[in-house]
């Protein structure tokens, strides 16, 4: 997968040799089953119009440079979207460097020049998807915009589980509930941590709330089943009796240990 950043600087250059693609649009946080759809649609469309598979995302988060105050809490890094979106067949990843400035573009000068100036000829997206100052593009809007530019246009449905819309922010609030089952059910694996053992969480990775956990750790020679106490959203504690565990090592989060509400109560 090629991996494409993009700016105000490098916009115009990279126009003139973007390749002819099916294009998802979003940001992409956890690549959740609901995001999946999206890029399914894309995929599907690309292989119908022999395009290749795009997708066009953020970083930093919208929010982080809109409200520079607010904390933003990222499922995962830049690196490990790629690597999913890359496992997804993905062909082309652009990622747009958010500024207050690409904020300020009104909606169709944003699709002008970073949609349709990349080259895509069909586009996917949610049917929550915003974009263009102040979010006032929408779906709607898109699909004038779309059938202008003879750009085909497939918007997917709500997906949920349970009854509610599978979301990042879903996924976040489980975290901070500790409730692993329904972040495996909402994406589709278990949610993972990139850790050391001497600085603690690696940056734009999250842990689940205080408590312990019964995890897997990845290492070069398979999978180490252990459990892990949370003791901060920056330490993990971990409890195994086998061979010395990595300094650096990924953490797979599986299920709530079940004394996890007898530890909450003595911390």
């Amino acid at each position: 997968m090629q991996i494409i950043y993009v700016n105000e600087q490098n916009i115009e250059e990279l126009q003139k040799s973007a390749t002819a693609s099916a294009m998802a649009l979003g940001y992409f946080d956890g690549v959740h089953l609901g995001h999946q759809q999206v890029i399914t649609k894309a995929k599907e469309k690309a292989a119908e119009h022999q395009l290749a598979l795009a997708v066009l995302s953020f970083f930093l988060h919208p929010k982080s440079v809109l409200l520079p105050n607010t904390e933003v809490s990222y499922l995962e890094p830049v690196e490990q979207k790629a690597e999913k979106l890359a496992a997804l067949g993905v062909d082309i990843f652009y990622i747009v460097e958010f500024t207050k400035e690409l904020a300020k573009l009104p909606p169709d000068t944003f699709l002008t020049r970073y949609v349709a100036g990349l080259q895509a000829k069909e586009i996917s997206c949610g049917f929550d998807y915003t974009y263009g100052s102040k979010a006032s593009g929408n779906v709607e809007t898109l699909a004038v915009y779309a059938a202008t530019h003879q750009i085909g246009l497939t918007v997917v449905d709500e997906f949920k589980w349970q009854e509610e819309k599978i979301s990042s922010t879903r996924i976040r609030e489980c975290l901070r509930a500790g409730k692993l089952y329904d972040i495996f059910q909402l994406l589709g694996t278990y949610h993972t941590t990139k850790y050391c053992q001497h600085n603690g969480v690696l940056p734009y990775y999250s842990l689940p709330r205080t408590g312990r956990y019964r995890v897997f750790i990845s290492t070069a020679d398979g999978l180490i089943p252990c459990m892990a106490t949370v003791l901060c959203q920056k330490r993990v504690q971990f409890h195994h009796d086998g061979k010395a565990l990595p300094r650096m090592m990924t953490i797979q989060w599986v299920s709530e240990y079940e004394s996890a509400k007898a530890y909450r109560s003595y911390a």
